[in-house]
């Protein structure tokens, strides 16, 4: 029965899928692709670095402001407590709003002792404020989209998840050549996010049919979710500690120019979490609906996919070590300077990342291990943040980039271990160790020849 599930699940969900999420993926990242190399040849120095602080803040921070309750919307989507999904939507979002409303007030906090702490471009009062508003709207459509991945309704996601994304980039990349500043950008996002929130919520889960399930509002269950939130709050909070030490020591240590030029070959080198977040959203809600009846036993019965999974990683990785250098100077205005160095390097970070991403899947089946995955991003800002600064001081961006390696790797062998230890002894250990040495040395390899 087991292998019959397996095979049925394998069969009718997981190819598929995983193309279509590709290819969506595929397609808003290259939008990305194209706002900010267009901004990098609009906007002046300065404020396309401060656009490229922003989006990374728009990114580390979503699952802070929501408290990471879509986390506990995926664990209880497939269990007793789903079955009303409006019902779950609604505790859900009450959390999420929750969340809105204690970061606010503590960015709002600091700002009255410095309003450009850490980000001396940023202000708390206004663009941070603004961003609280625009990831509790994009709540709304991430959960939206996240219960079509739940129930298996790949189309439906694919065509709302690319409306919604050429919707913002529209409006975004509208408002850059209009304005020209990144402000305006934010500005533009909110009013775009706000509107499009308010028709999903209208659309799918209907205004009245909100208002009925929030009349039937149960504290325990909101009790229930928010108490899973705060498990994977710390998570959420190390990791985006970790994810923003590289740009803080860069915004304060060296020039407005290192954190551009960082960041646009960031975001090159993340061309791979495409595929890495892609493969995850298509293995990660079947790895939930087979634990559901199989337990920790679907961790062996889907080992076969699992490896596929890193396998198409490290030949993605590859084709793109190879590949993407050349495209940098054609898109990128010529301010923007490229290192092939940091870009190897923030490539492998990506990568290593996928690995982590895996081990946290397996933390993530159950309540009582989730508070296991703080431990790695833990461990990761205690080496980061000395590590990152001298580093930084010494190589320059370079060294931001090595230490933010270094963190990643870290954070991943004190999953690998904690997985062995809590639930399936030696866990994909041989496949991550294989993985990690020879992308390491196929890194060096192609430092070497270009």
């Amino acid at each position: 029965m087991s292998l019959m599930f397996v095979n049925s699940l394998k069969k009718s969900f997981f190819f598929n899928a995983a193309f279509i999420y590709l290819i969506a993926d595929f397609f808003v990242k290259g939008m990305q692709f194209i706002l900010l190399p267009s901004a990098s040849h609009i906007l002046i120095i300065d404020e396309y670095g401060k656009l490229t602080l922003l989006l990374a803040l728009l990114t580390a921070l979503s699952p802070l402001i929501s408290l990471s309750s879509e986390a506990a919307f995926s664990l209880f989507f497939n269990r007793n407590i789903g079955n009303n999904k409006s019902y779950l939507f609604v505790h859900s979002l009450a959390v999420a709003f929750t969340g809105y409303l204690i970061f606010s007030a503590f960015f709002l906090l600091i700002s009255l002792f410095d309003d450009h702490f850490l980000f001396k471009i940023i202000s708390y009062k206004n663009e941070m404020l603004k961003i609280c508003f625009i990831l509790f709207f994009e709540y709304i459509l991430t959960v939206t989209l996240l219960s079509f991945r739940l129930s298996f309704d790949k189309y439906r996601y694919f065509v709302y998840f690319v409306l919604i994304n050429v919707t913002k980039f529209s409006c975004g990349i509208t408002a850059i050549y209009l304005f020209e500043n990144a402000t305006d950008y934010l500005n533009t996002l909110l009013v775009a996010n706000f509107i499009l929130s308010l028709l999903f919520a209208l659309k799918f889960w209907g205004i009245t049919n909100l208002f009925k399930q929030a009349s039937k509002f149960d504290f325990h269950l909101y009790k229930r979710i928010l108490k899973y939130s705060l498990i994977i709050l710390p998570v959420s909070s190390f990791a985006v500690v970790n994810s923003l030490i590289d740009k803080v020591y860069i915004t304060s240590l060296l020039s407005i120019n290192d954190l551009a030029n960082y960041s646009s070959i960031f975001l090159l080198a993340g061309a791979i979490q495409i595929a890495i977040i892609a493969l995850n959203k298509s293995y990660m809600p079947k790895l939930l609906k087979a634990y559901s009846i199989e337990g920790y036993k679907s961790l062996e019965l889907l080992k076969k996919e699992t490896r596929l999974f890193l396998v198409s990683i490290f030949l993605i990785y590859i084709a793109f070590l190879l590949l993407l250098p050349n495209l940098f100077i054609y898109i990128f205005n010529e301010k923007i300077v490229f290192s092939v160095e940091i870009f190897v390097i923030l490539s492998l970070s990506f990568l290593f990342n996928a690995l982590y991403i895996l081990y946290t899947n397996v933390l993530s089946l159950e309540e009582n291990t989730a508070k296991y995955k703080m431990y790695g991003y833990l461990v990761a800002i205690i080496i980061n943040i000395p590590l990152s600064y001298f580093l930084t001081l010494e190589y320059s961006a370079t060294g931001a980039a090595l230490s933010t390696l270094a963190s990643v790797l870290f954070a991943v062998i004190i999953l690998m271990f904690i997985v062995s230890w809590k639930v399936l002894k030696f866990y994909l250990i041989m496949e991550s160790m294989i993985l990690i040495i020879s992308s390491i040395f196929i890194a060096i390899a192609i430092v070497m020849v270009i």
